[in-house]
């Protein structure tokens, strides 16, 4: 099965090497200036998940190629030992109940203009509790000398109601069958995906999972659906997913797949949610600047960079698919994408 992550934003490398080419090309920074020690960090909790990792790096100063440090690992990497992770607890009035420490681990990430072998990344298998909220701290581990924290204590997202994901709808009939489907059979040839807001959440992503099978083993891929931001209290939010854009990302997802494939006539609605800090740093990523003004990451990481917020995943609701062989039908569009839908 080809499973693809859960993901409305950069892999866990990706952004630290992005944040750590915006630092070592800063202009604030002088090569001549005395060194300063400046950690980059980044860490989602999720109470979805079973295990919360936490990435730390560190700037480097250089002169000249910048990338050449990049290789080196300890030009980015804190070794084993010197710094200690810990995620402090706090009630929901405030009053620091427990302090939960990480265990240090490596992870091999892509090669790149970055030291990529063997880096280091802190996990905890502690569950999290949506009754508490959550502060990030950093120490030397000699010293116990706090070098980085969260700005602010943060909560996870609540899911208020069971039932999330509210279109496309499905009705039970009296005779047992389902009404209702995945499809584009409005006027705009748009697919509406509407969903209750969660408390705390900011920034939502659906996502579409589209099955299929190639010699009798399902598989899938994963199309991310346009985003939405909460601006208020709206209790509902929704986006309006056209036809074209679909296929067009299937076609993107499965181009160099030219096997035959049988279409399941299936697909899991999935929606990820994340939190203010997290929707405030995608924005500034994201905002459009020009080449000589440059760009500076939103971080709410103090005595550092990064970005430190919650997140859920895995809201998910079973549709069927439409299997319609009508000229507008999903199944009709499907096997004329050229993708190898039979």
């Amino acid at each position: 099965m080809k499973n693809k992550p859960f993901t409305f934003h950069f892999s866990l490398f990706t952004f630290m090497a992005a944040m750590l080419l915006f630092t070592a090309c800063s202009v604030d920074f002088s090569p001549n200036a005395e060194w300063k020690e400046v950690p980059v960090v980044y860490c989602l909790l999720d109470q979805d998940d079973d295990t919360t990792w936490v990435r730390v790096e560190k700037c480097y100063l250089t002169e000249g190629d910048i990338y050449t440090p990049a290789q080196i690992t300890d030009s980015i990497n804190y070794p084993e030992g010197s710094i200690n992770v810990a995620l402090i607890v706090f009630d929901s009035l405030g009053n620091r109940r427990d302090s939960i420490p990480f265990i240090y681990t490596t992870r091999d990430r892509y090669a790149g203009n970055f030291a990529h072998e063997a880096q280091p990344i802190y996990y905890s298998t502690q569950r999290l509790d949506t009754a508490s909220r959550y502060q990030l701290r950093i120490r030397h581990a000699d010293d116990g000398k706090l070098i980085a924290a969260s700005t602010d204590t943060i909560p996870l997202i609540r899911q208020v109601k069971p039932s999330i994901i509210k279109k496309p709808s499905l009705t039970a009939m009296p005779d047992g069958s389902i009404r209702g489907q995945f499809a584009f059979y409005d006027a705009q040839n748009t697919c509406c995906i509407e969903w209750d807001t969660l408390r705390d959440g900011r920034r939502y992503q659906p996502i579409v999972r589209f099955y299929y099978s190639v010699g009798g083993d399902t598989s899938y891929v994963d199309i991310h659906a346009p985003t939405a931001v909460s601006r208020g209290t709206a209790p509902t939010l929704s986006v309006n997913y056209s036809r074209y854009a679909f296929l067009a990302d299937l076609k993107h997802e499965l181009q160099d797949d030219d096997r035959p494939k049988k279409y399941l006539k299936m697909v899991d609605l999935y929606l990820t949610v994340s939190s203010e800090d997290y929707n405030a740093y995608i924005s500034s990523l994201n905002a459009g600047t020009s080449i000589s003004q440059g760009r500076e990451p939103y971080t709410n990481i103090d005595g550092g960079l990064g970005v430190f917020a919650s997140r859920r995943t895995h809201l998910c609701k079973w549709m069927p698919a439409d299997s319609s062989n009508k000229v507008e039908g999903l199944y009709t569009h499907l096997r004329n994408l050229g993708i190898g839908i039979e």
